[in-house]
C-alpha cells in the first residue's frame, strides 16, 4: 500500500507542470493577437482618412487647402492613438482640373509594443510600414 501511495503523490504536481509548458505558448498567442488587432485597427484609420481626405480636396470646395488636409489627417490619427510625426502623406493632381486624377498614399510606420522584444531577437526591424492608396478624378 505505501508503494501505491508514493506513486500517487508523485504524479500529484503534473498539471502544474503542464501548465507552465503551455502558458508561455498561450500568452504570446494572445499578445500576437492583440498586436495584429492594433495593426489592423490602424490600416482602417488610414484607409478611412485618406479616403475622407482625398474626397474633399476633389470636390469644388476652393477653401479645403493642403494645410487643412493635412490637420483633418492628423487629428484624425491622434484620435486613434497613432503618432501623426510616423504619417508619411504624399498627394499628387492637388486641384489640377476637372476630370484629372488625384491620388493620395499613406505610408505609416506601425511600431509593436507588446512583442516587440521577441520580434528584436529575430530581426532588428521591430515596425511594420502601412500603406493605403486611393484615387479620385477632380469635380
Amino acid at each position: 500500500m505505501s508503494t501505491r501511495s508514493s506513486l500517487m503523490r508523485s504524479e500529484d504536481g503534473q498539471a502544474l507542470v503542464e501548465f507552465a509548458l503551455v502558458i508561455p505558448v498561450l500568452l504570446l498567442l494572445m499578445l500576437g493577437l492583440v498586436e495584429f488587432s492594433r495593426a489592423w485597427n490602424a490600416q482602417q484609420v488610414l484607409t478611412d482618412v485618406a479616403r475622407e481626405s482625398l474626397r474633399n480636396s476633389v470636390v469644388a470646395n476652393g477653401e479645403f487647402t493642403y494645410d487643412e488636409m493635412r490637420r483633418q489627417i492628423d487629428n484624425a490619427l491622434v484620435r486613434a492613438s497613432l503618432d501623426p510625426a510616423l504619417a508619411d502623406v504624399t498627394v499628387d493632381g492637388w486641384k489640377t482640373g476637372t476630370g484629372t486624377p488625384a491620388r493620395i498614399r499613406i505610408d505609416y510606420e506601425f511600431e509593436f509594443s507588446f512583442i516587440a522584444p521577441l520580434i528584436g531577437w529575430a530581426s532588428d526591424d521591430r515596425s511594420l510600414v502601412l500603406s493605403t492608396s486611393f484615387v479620385m478624378r477632380n469635380e
